[in-house]
């Protein structure tokens, strides 16, 4: 690699992960305005879970399709359109909130247009990142970038926090549509590589759209992982979106600041995480840090039902997000590692359908068994089976033994 290809690569990179720090700091300051505002307007746990649900449930609906977008037009602009649509989308939140409109069900119609706008851009940047630095470099690359995430949802919360305290949430809506346009900003310096093929302009077949599912079918490895992924985040996420914001408001009597500096304390456990995986990143193969990742995400979430303040939520919160990481950069790696990139769009969608379109999922069906069964006791308990997902992943040597 020449020297001006070398530095090429790492400015499109430093671009790419300013551009996500910034946007994803607003999406962070969005789901805490989001959920709290609803369980505040309604106080129903049912109905904050449905929102959610509302705010998930595209991933599993336009997932697919929007995977095949990413592999046959350019990713670069799907990334904008994707920024643009949600920064138009959420800024209606606060003007009917100003007019003292305060109508759920128009808000969950709205987080439901977001989501599906947001769909798209998952698969798009993932599929990306191949075309913008080489595959030896795809593990310390998405290390790197997965940083920006953690830093955002680090700051983003934190701010949120202070900005709760002197002014009304509806502002908060402001900030995550502000944040989008400055992205789009920054996206549009990224130059690719000259000799990068662009993708085919054409009709897309349905054969297509399920074109990602017969390749994981065919490549037992990546089946396994996808089947894991399913059932792993179906016991985390509803408890990480509507379970924690139960916990911290309704059972343990939290403000809507100490909720976001709870999220903080997951963001700075990821990025203490992440750090960690670039640097052992070329002493244990991925498909075990993988999995060792699945264990201690769901041993770590049973710390909950312990938990007695406010601050144990923060410090068991921090506990749990450092394996993370060990998931989520892994589980990029091989697929970017092991697949071509004609299919990383459609692959991607999937692994956005896996993880967001579960949620839509648990998280309806934490908010409703929350009516019944005590927060903590359904941290315990989906802490032991998520945990359970690992157990299992060890049994299957081909994808333990990835690398």
């Amino acid at each position: 690699m020449d020297y001006y290809t070398q530095m090429q690569q790492q400015r499109n990179i430093s671009l790419l992960w300013l551009a996500q720090i910034i946007s994803t700091a607003g999406d962070a300051i969005y789901q805490i305005a989001l959920f709290w505002l609803v369980l505040d307007i309604t106080g129903s746990s049912t109905t904050t879970g449905l929102i959610a649900m509302a705010a998930f449930l595209p991933a599993m609906l336009f997932g697919l399709y929007a995977g095949v977008i990413s592999d046959k037009y350019n990713r670069k602009l799907i990334m904008i359109f994707s920024n643009l649509s949600q920064a138009l989308t959420v800024i209606i939140i606060p003007i009917i909130l100003y007019f003292g409109y305060e109508n759920i069900l128009l808000i969950g119609i709205l987080a439901f247009v977001r989501a599906s706008f947001s769909t798209f851009f998952p698969p798009a940047l993932n599929a990306f990142v191949p075309m913008i630095t080489s595959k030896d470099r795809l593990v310390s690359v998405n290390s790197i970038l997965a940083t920006s995430g953690q830093l955002a949802y680090l700051i983003g919360p934190l701010a949120a926090g202070l900005i709760l305290s002197v002014v009304s949430i509806q502002y908060l809506f402001i900030l995550d549509s502000t944040s989008f346009l400055i992205a789009i900003l920054i996206l549009t310096f990224i130059i690719l590589p000259a000799q990068t093929k662009k993708p085919e302009k054409q009709f897309i077949s349905i054969k297509e759209i399920f074109g990602g599912i017969k390749y994981i079918k065919e490549h037992k490895p990546l089946g396994a992982l996808f089947i894991l992924t399913i059932i792993n985040n179906f016991f985390i996420m509803g408890p990480a979106f509507v379970g924690m914001l139960i916990l911290v408001k309704d059972s343990l009597g939290g403000t809507a600041s100490q909720y976001a500096f709870v999220e903080s304390g997951l963001a700075f456990g990821m990025l203490i995480g992440s750090i960690f995986v670039y640097r052992i990143k070329n002493r244990i193969n991925i498909g075990k840090l993988l999995l060792i990742g699945m264990i201690l995400d769901g041993i770590t979430y049973s710390l909950m039902y312990f938990a007695g303040s406010v601050n144990y939520v923060l410090l068991f919160i921090i506990i749990h997000a450092f394996g993370i990481p060990m998931i989520t950069i892994s589980r990029t790696s091989i697929i970017q590692k092991h697949s071509p990139n004609q299919y990383h769009g459609r692959l991607f969608s999937l692994v956005h359908l896996s993880v967001i379109g579960v949620t839509a999922l648990s998280a309806a069906v934490v908010g409703i068994a929350a009516n019944y069964i005590d927060i903590k006791i359904i941290f315990l308990f989906i802490g032991i089976g998520a945990a359970l997902c690992g157990v299992v992943g060890f049994l299957n040597k081909a994808l333990r033994d990835i690398s």
